[in-house]
């Protein structure tokens, strides 16, 4: 006698079964789910999945939707126990009540209990790793800076879920006090990562906390630069720090040459050209290269190219300032860039003097305090200073050029003369050949002899 093909045995898929045992054990798995139904028992359904697990189902319509709810998985679920939660199932829905009701309600209060649960320095932390992660190193910086340093302070211990207009208007218009311009980044960082707090199921759609805060302050065009006292105060702050080598030489590039903060982080050593006193970006790695479609040329004054010549490479990293090794899955080392410029500014910079604080410890005028860009504010000032403002606009790569600027990018000579003399200044006052306290005293004496004569 030939054995039993199971195949032949098991029901077609439109084939009822009796509600036992023998039959459901009967169902074969096939390559896709499907669904036996049971005789005299309307709409209970013996689903099959690949796997060979069975379950009860029950299909039924509700206001006219057709919709189907899990009863039991067999052998948990005998039949007969199926038999029995079928029966009480027709009461509730015949009694007009959804049998997924009880389910839809406890996945509602399971989400809720996980939004409880989820607090702003949760978001923040999600935030950095799937958004802030794939901007660039200098943005992702400026933004966990405001959040870790403003917001997470003030927020991070709210469930995300209280946190409302109220909440943000009062963080806003504190920040808003002491740094206005601050507050308006803020403002940006905050109403972004709480819309995709929304995408990530953390809140309701259009919860948005800050769209409805609408006070903006006003801001005004930055004019701020050091000091020649300032300068002199920054170089002893410089010479006296701890902070490395290469850290340190990313804050003169920015003064002695101009330099964004973005650029002498990301700079390399295939960029420099120490014989020619130039470090040439590529176009894909400067703010301007996407407009003008070329590589900036930053001219460097001697001072500058000793400070490079004195650095020693770190053995397989490309940027001249070390930033982060990276292992990938292979085992190879990828270098990052470096992106904690700021807080080394901070650092030297208070060590300078340069930002006073109250009896508190806190800062008296924030706004006031100078920032990784107003050294090269300070430089092109400087330039201007010395009768070289026709050539400042070229040193710091802008995009728009005068055509006074494209007669001056023709001579290369006068250009790099240009930031010899701009760069010799600011250096000579960093490190003591000039002395402006002294300079300042001979223009007065010199006045005051021309005042008599």
């Amino acid at each position: 006698m030939k054995p039993t093909d199971p195949q032949k045995t098991e029901p077609k898929k439109c084939a009822q079964i009796r509600l036992n045992k023998t039959d459901v054990e009967a169902l074969s798995p096939r390559e896709k789910d499907y669904f036996a139904p049971v005789a005299g028992h309307k709409g209970l359904n013996v689903r099959v999945l690949p796997s060979g697990k069975r379950q009860f189902v029950l299909r039924y319509r509700f206001n006219g939707i057709q919709k189907k709810h899990v009863l039991g998985e067999y052998p948990t679920m005998t039949p007969d126990r199926a038999d029995k939660v079928w029966h009480s199932k027709w009461d509730e829905i015949n009694a007009g009540k959804e049998p997924n009701e009880a389910k839809v309600q406890a996945h509602k209060k399971a989400l809720e209990d996980r939004r409880a649960a989820v607090t702003v320095a949760n978001l923040v932390e999600r935030y950095e790793e799937e958004h802030a992660s794939g901007n660039s190193e200098s943005w992702k910086a400026e933004s966990m800076r405001l959040l870790r340093k403003l917001a997470l302070p003030a927020l991070g211990k709210i469930p995300l879920r209280e946190v409302g207009p109220a909440e943000i208007s009062s963080l806003l218009h504190k920040v808003g006090k002491a740094t206005p311009i601050q507050a308006n980044r803020l403002r940006a960082v905050l109403r972004t990562m709480f819309g995709r707090a929304e995408e990530w199921g953390l809140r309701p759609l259009g919860s948005n906390p800050v769209a409805v805060v609408k006070a903006r302050n006003q801001e005004t065009k930055r004019e701020r630069r050091l000091t020649d006292l300032e300068l002199k105060a920054l170089g002893k702050a410089l010479l006296d720090s701890k902070e490395g080598t290469e850290v340190k030489v990313g804050i003169r590039m920015a003064l002695l040459a101009g330099m964004r903060k973005e650029e002498f982080q990301a700079a390399r050593w295939e960029w420099v050209d120490l014989d020619a006193g130039e470090i040439r970006i590529p176009k894909e790695f400067h703010k301007t290269g996407r407009k003008t479609q070329k590589a900036r040329v930053i001219r460097m004054c001697s001072a500058l190219v000793a400070d490079l010549q004195g650095l020693t490479p770190t053995l397989g990293c490309p940027y001249l300032i070390p930033g982060r090794p990276l292992r990938d899955d292979a085992g190879k080392i990828n270098w990052k860039p470096y992106t904690a410029m700021q807080n080394v500014w901070e650092r030297i910079r208070d060590a300078a003097g340069l930002a006073p604080k109250d009896e508190k410890g806190e800062y008296i005028n924030e706004e006031e305090i100078p920032g990784l860009h107003d050294l090269r504010r300070t430089f092109a000032s400087i330039g201007a200073d010395l009768g070289l403002k026709g050539f400042v606009g070229e040193l710091l790569g802008h995009a728009e050029q005068t055509v006074t600027d494209i007669y001056t990018r023709a001579a290369a000579e006068r250009l790099q003369e240009a930031a010899e003399t701009i760069g010799a200044r600011i250096d000579g006052i960093l490190t003591g050949k000039v002395d402006p306290e002294k300079e300042a005293e001979e223009k007065r004496k010199l006045k005051d002899k021309k005042t008599v004569s």
